[in-house]
């Protein structure tokens, strides 16, 4: 992760989803068309026989009418707010992901495999964009085991016999032209 970068798509999209859950559990107390709304609580009626006074039954009706009209203001400020959160963790997210696809190729083009495409490197974690370079490969993982010596060495010889046999042919090309400038070249 870049320093810098403070805030986590992943609580966005919770605070988003807490919200909308809100709205669901408005819904399970049986006014789902105005639970979206965050209306419904005047619909709560309780009477004063089951209150004991019908003072209280008006009070009580008085109070959700306008616990309603709190709770409605609260869920489209919720409703709001959870779309802008949703808006907001998709475009950071994308964005997120634009830099650090940018990041893989800056790293991939100045030491990683040039045969891969922007897409390719993109598509790679960060552990195979880095282990994946001449600096990891050569410097910090050589192999420097018995066979790899072995390996080297004839590797070596083979290379040193080549050297040599261009040497002798160049040398034998170059000794026929001094003894005869005119002659046509052989095609070997």
């Amino acid at each position: 992760m870049i320093d810098g970068y403070q805030v986590d798509p992943q609580a966005l999209q919770e605070t988003a989803k807490g919200i909308n859950d809100a709205i669901a559990e408005l819904k399970t107390l049986g006014f789902v068309g105005e639970a979206m709304e965050g209306r419904g609580f005047g619909n709560i009626i309780l009477g004063s026989d089951q209150l004991g006074h019908p003072g209280l039954a008006s009070s009580f009706s008085d109070f959700t009418d306008r616990w309603g009209w709190g709770v409605r203001a609260l869920i489209q400020d919720g409703n709001e707010i959870a779309r802008r959160l949703g808006l907001s963790a998709g475009m950071y997210w994308e964005q997120e992901q634009y830099t650090e696809g940018a990041l893989k190729d800056a790293v991939t083009s100045a030491m990683g495999n040039p045969h891969l495409t922007d897409e390719q490197a993109e598509q790679r974690s960060w552990s195979q964009t880095m282990s994946d370079n001449p600096v990891n490969d050569d410097l910090l993982h050589a192999d420097y085991s018995a066979e790899s010596s072995r390996q080297a060495n004839a590797d070596i010889a083979k290379t040193w016999t080549a050297e040599g046999m261009d040497y002798v042919n160049t040398t034998w090309q170059h000794a026929k032209v001094v003894a005869d400038p005119f002659a046509l070249p052989d095609d070997k």
